[in-house]
């Protein structure tokens, strides 16, 4: 339903200030429940219909699509701090310009019309901002906090005997050897770290322009350390030789293992020293729930409670330690993506409180073996594409509307730094966020106006805002 295309609007003639094919928004990127919207909140709830916007700020171009056009400078509202958009109006000779959002009148600025590093006149109606609904701004430096960080992914894989058994461990290191060319890695920058996990901590080193991987393990718990705290950070162009024969290897290291352990949750706390203040993103691939550490689980029962009132319990976090880890993890802009594999009882629900609140992504491959060809062929599929998607890193995603709607709720996997601010350590292409939207007053305007803007840092080290 969602691939079609929604009914036109029908707007009136002559609202955008440039007329331009680009100037609506495409549906794949924004679109709305309602194709008209009610003057009041009474009569929508006489409707009974949902009121809200289904959002992927962070898709890319399709092929053949042209590219996402980038706007020369930042010009926004003084007062609702609204982007210039191709609705706002033009008043007073073109003197000014009129928000479509808050109809504050905001003066127009010299470098609208003039630009002042290369002196010359420029034309303000082929600005992109003016003729497409969907524009990037290169960020100045007031946007940033600290320079661009570049990617870096930590692969805590899942070694225990469960893992073993159905053949994960070499599947998920051939699909990363695989994948090593797709990883975003344009400015040379990209770091990677892996960690094997049972009852114990596997660490890999590998020093720059060797092919010999290293292997230091850790089975002490109860103070997380790293054994190497400057080695452990891989870089992905320098250390190709080393990471490509750890993968290579990295099935043969473990099939004789029969340890029954999980201690993914030390493995966690390695690898957030491990990122320190520099951020990135945690991959979990577990075929079994933790079991050692701070954040273990207990496996609950499923079937006495399956067709009773107590049946959504389980749907709910065990504990909040998961949480509360994931909110920490947020400011340090620390993202997680967990995959479950194999059919045994992982304690879903709890683990993947990681994933919800850092805009990490969930995979669930409940009937995967290495022996089922279909099975492996679609995780490489899915996870390979995953691996090469052209991330977003440190983000955070902003709404506003026109006077009289409330953005009333939020949903997707974000943590929600404040009423209108959505905190994304990392945004993937494909990730979509839902808005629940209220009526707090009536609607007198023949037009309402949503915009989206997405502060990020692209996977080249480019800060933006779309």
């Amino acid at each position: 339903m969602l691939d079609e295309a929604p009914p036109a609007a029908k707007l009136p003639a002559g609202i955008t200030c440039v007329p331009s094919e680009s100037a609506y928004c495409p549906a794949q990127i924004k679109r709305s429940t309602l194709n008209a919207i009610p003057r009041t909140d009474k009569l929508l709830k006489k409707t009974k219909l949902p009121f809200g916007l289904l959002i992927t700020p962070f898709k890319t171009p399709d092929e053949g699509e042209a590219p996402i056009q980038v706007a020369p400078d930042i010009v926004r509202c003084r007062r609702c701090r609204t982007y210039l958009n191709p609705y706002v109006r033009f008043i007073d000779g073109g003197r000014r310009w009129q928000c479509n959002m808050c109809n504050l009148h905001n003066d127009v600025p010299i470098s609208m019309d003039f630009d002042m590093v290369a002196q010359e006149a420029r034309n303000r109606w082929e600005r992109a901002d003016l003729n497409c609904a969907v524009v990037d701004y290169i960020a100045p430096v007031e946007y940033m906090a600290r320079p661009p960080m570049p990617p870096v992914y930590v692969f805590v894989i899942d070694v225990s005997y469960a893992a073993v058994q159905i053949g994960a461990p070499g599947v998920i290191a051939q699909t990363i050897l695989a994948s090593l060319d797709r990883i975003p890695n344009i400015d040379g920058r990209t770091r990677v770290a892996f960690i094997a996990v049972d009852a114990a901590l596997h660490f890999f080193q590998v020093r720059p322009g060797s092919a010999e991987p290293q292997q230091l393990v850790v089975s002490d718990y109860d103070e997380v350390f790293l054994p190497s705290p400057t080695d452990l950070l891989l870089n992905l162009s320098e250390c190709r030789a080393g990471i490509e024969s750890l993968l290579a290897r990295f099935e043969g290291m473990f099939q004789t293992n029969h340890s029954v352990g999980n201690a993914l949750c030390p493995a966690i706390q390695a690898a957030q020293k491990m990122l320190g203040t520099l951020g990135g993103k945690i991959i979990a691939l577990l075929a079994s729930p933790p079991t050692v550490g701070e954040g273990k689980v207990e496996i609950r029962p499923e079937g006495k409670d399956l067709g009773t009132p107590r049946e959504s319990d389980l749907l709910r976090p065990q504990n909040g330690w998961y949480k509360t880890l994931a909110a920490d993890c947020t400011r340090a802009q620390v993202a997680f993506d967990t995959v479950f594999m194999g059919q045994q009882p992982m304690e879903m629900a709890t683990v993947a409180c990681l994933a919800r609140y850092t805009g990490g992504s969930v995979f669930h491959y409940p009937s995967f073996m290495a022996a089922r060809r279909p099975e492996v062929d679609r995780f490489t599929h899915e996870f390979g594409r995953h691996l090469g998607a052209d991330i977003g890193l440190e983000a955070v995603l902003r709404l506003r509307a026109s006077k009289g709607l409330r953005m009333a709720a939020y949903y997707g996997n974000f943590f929600l730094r404040s009423l209108d601010l959505l905190a994304l350590p990392s945004v993937t292409p494909n990730h979509c966020y839902a808005v629940d939207i209220e009526i707090e007053e009536t609607l007198t305007a023949p037009v309402v106006y949503f915009q989206a803007a997405l502060l990020h840092t692209t996977s080249f080290g480019e800060r933006r805002i779309r």
